[in-house]
């Protein structure tokens, strides 16, 4: 039986079924997308902190917005090839929209890859410190670690009831552990490796344990029950006036006995055979300090921290959140020195004169724009400019945007940053603030329709080859529903482009 209204329009509606069908579902699309926009909007209003401003890739976002618009174009010279049964040309154009969509992503992958290896380092001062992290001699990211060494015993928290945090330390340990793994005196006083067979073994016989100290418990609890009971009947009998408070004891012991099932948990330790070492980053792991190390599954390592620096080759101080910001701890002379700081001091001066000239009414401390030029400053050498050339002779936005190059050379100052002089740091996704985990929401949302869409054209082209054979009009139909859901998601790219990139 075949559905009506699929090719010609109902006489009611004017309209078949499916374009129908995608209206109702792009109002409910407007309305998902709507509250998103809605909700940055008051989120940046509200904000407490500077507000990122022009930190997106403005020239790979206007291109993927060109690209979009040619493929909306290219969509619809598809739908009227096909109304005119030009086949050729039909799937010319459509494959050509595929493509523009493949690029968008592509281009859209390549700006994710850059914020996932760009980081921000809070200072305990407020400055944030960004830059990329250092490379090895692979070429590879060194990520920070915290780094153990001389850890000679394993404490293990065996749980016996059913708890979130159980020992594990094949699946939570043993990753981190460098070098080889030696072997590990057990409580039963065998040196065995420490694998999931030999921790399984162990995990069974310390429950088993355990289920025999909570048996054991209950036993010596009911004993206690049985004896008060007796000193109650006793006192009962000689007409004590006691009698009822002991009765009443001794119905409370009864019930702590018959509902006393908890399992305890069984604290074990492994001995290793030589010193280990290990090294984890801070979200791999539970917590740290001078002596110990703590896993995520509760496991203990007692030995010596050896180094818990952070390494980053910095390409710019943000001093915006820094009550005076020519005294920020970036400064220090562990790490940028006086010279950076006269640069700084030299690049805020000279952008606030400028601004002073060029907009004499204006209120400076309203102006974005001018906190970011001001308070915040490129390091594109690894050494301060000579005195005279912090700001150069150039004062547009290439003359004060990060350098896009890294990897070759050293472009950057290094440094090397103690614990205690940093609270925070994060590469630049939704982790480090309200701005990206918008950022995130919104083209990630985004990038899913775009994929969506295209693989609903592709289709069209590919496997509905026998519809456009036998009913170019119904085919026709299908691609003016996906071209309408492709538009949408044109258009909503046309409001996340201005809204997160020029705004």
């Amino acid at each position: 039986m075949d559905i009506p209204y699929t090719v010609h329009a109902r006489p009611d509606t004017g309209l078949y079924n499916a374009k129908i069908g995608i209206w109702l579902f792009l109002a409910s699309e407007v309305m998902l997308f709507g509250g998103l926009f809605s909700a940055y909007i008051f989120l940046r209003v509200g904000a407490d902190y500077p507000w990122p401003v022009h930190d997106l890739n403005v020239t790979l976002g206007f291109i993927n917005t060109v690209v979009l618009i040619a493929s909306s174009v290219t969509v619809v010279m598809a739908w009227a090839m096909l109304k005119m049964r030009k086949f050729f040309w039909y799937r010319v154009n459509m494959g050509v929209t595929v493509a523009c969509a493949a690029v968008f992503m592509v281009n859209k992958t390549l700006e994710y890859k850059a914020k996932f290896e760009h980081y921000a380092v809070k200072l305990t001062d407020g400055t944030i410190l960004t830059g990329h992290m250092p490379k090895d001699a692979n070429d590879k990211f060194i990520h920070y670690q915290v780094k153990f060494e001389n850890v000679t015993e394993l404490e293990l928290t065996i749980t016996g009831a059913q708890k979130a945090v159980d020992a594990d330390p094949v699946e939570h340990v043993l990753p981190f552990l460098q070098g080889t793994a030696p072997k590990f005196k057990f409580p039963s006083g065998t040196e065995q490796e420490l694998n999931s067979q030999t921790f399984a073994e162990l995990r069974a016989s310390s429950i088993a344990a355990a289920h025999e100290s909570l048996a054991k418990k209950k036993e010596e609890l009911f004993d206690a029950a049985k004896k008060a009971q007796e000193l109650a009947d006793k006192l009962k009998a000689e007409g004590d006036s006691k009698a009822a408070f002991a009765q009443q004891v001794a119905n409370e012991k009864r019930r702590t006995a018959n509902i006393y099932n908890v399992v305890p948990d069984t604290k074990v330790k492994l001995v290793a055979s030589a010193p280990l070492k290990f090294a984890a980053t801070p979200s791999e792991i539970f917590g740290y300090s001078e002596t110990q190390l703590t896993f995520r599954d509760g496991t203990i390592a007692a030995g010596k921290l050896a180094d818990d620096k952070l390494t980053i080759e910095v390409d710019a101080i943000d001093a915006r959140g820094v009550a005076v910001s020519e005294k920020s701890l970036a400064f220090d002379h562990r790490y940028l020195g006086e010279d950076w700081q006269k640069a700084f001091v030299a690049n805020r001066d000279h952008h606030i004169a400028k601004f002073e000239k060029d907009y004499p009414t204006r209120d400076k401390s309203r102006s974005a724009t001018l906190q970011k030029e001001s308070l915040i400053l490129p390091l594109d050498s690894p050494t301060a400019p000579a005195p005279g050339e912090a700001h150069g002779d150039k004062h547009g936005a290439e003359a004060h945007a990060p350098s896009g190059g890294h990897g070759e050379g050293h472009h950057h100052p290094t440094l090397v940053l103690e614990k205690k002089d940093f609270t925070f740091f994060s590469n630049f996704t939704p982790k480090l603030n309200t701005y990206y985990a918008i950022y995130f929401t919104l083209t990630g949302l985004h990038g899913l329709h775009v994929v969506a869409g295209a693989g609903v054209l592709l289709y069209f082209l590919v496997f509905d080859g026998k519809r456009l054979r036998q009913d170019p009009e119904h085919l026709a139909n299908r691609v003016e529903v996906g071209g309408l859901f492709w538009h949408f998601v044109d258009l909503v790219w046309i409001f996340l482009f201005p809204l997160l990139y020029l705004l």
